[in-house]
């Protein structure tokens, strides 16, 4: 391999090319992005949970996070793993119980907060 004087050269469409080239097709990124419905279920969720807190009602906004964080929950558990997408990222049982106590832990601080006065 002599790439000093210009005799190696690599061919214009590699195998990787090609293959980078059929990744990034538009119809392939939007397969791609909707493969992963469970999360973007969650975050759809989570995100009119905070459209809600910022229109001024505390709690009924962070119920609704509560909501979603627990919905990432229930369909971590259901789902199986393949399906699940980028909800897994640890073992079942782990991401189980990490999303169970934080949707259980944001669920207990929207019921304790006072509202304003």
């Amino acid at each position: 391999m002599n790439t000093r004087s210009g005799n190696h050269r690599a061919p214009a469409t590699s195998r990787w090319a090609q293959a980078a080239e059929r990744r990034l097709t538009p119809a392939s990124w939007l397969r791609a992005v909707f493969r992963q419905w469970p999360l973007l279920l969650v975050l759809l969720v989570i995100a009119i949970g905070a459209v809600v807190v910022a229109d001024d009602h505390f709690r009924r906004g962070t119920f609704i996070m509560a909501g979603g964080v627990c919905l990432a929950a229930f369909l971590r558990a259901v789902l199986p793993s393949e399906v699940a997408g980028l909800l897994k990222l640890r073992s079942r049982f782990l991401d189980i119980l990490t999303l169970g106590f934080l949707g259980a832990g944001t669920l207990i601080a929207c019921l304790i907060v006072p509202p304003p006065s």
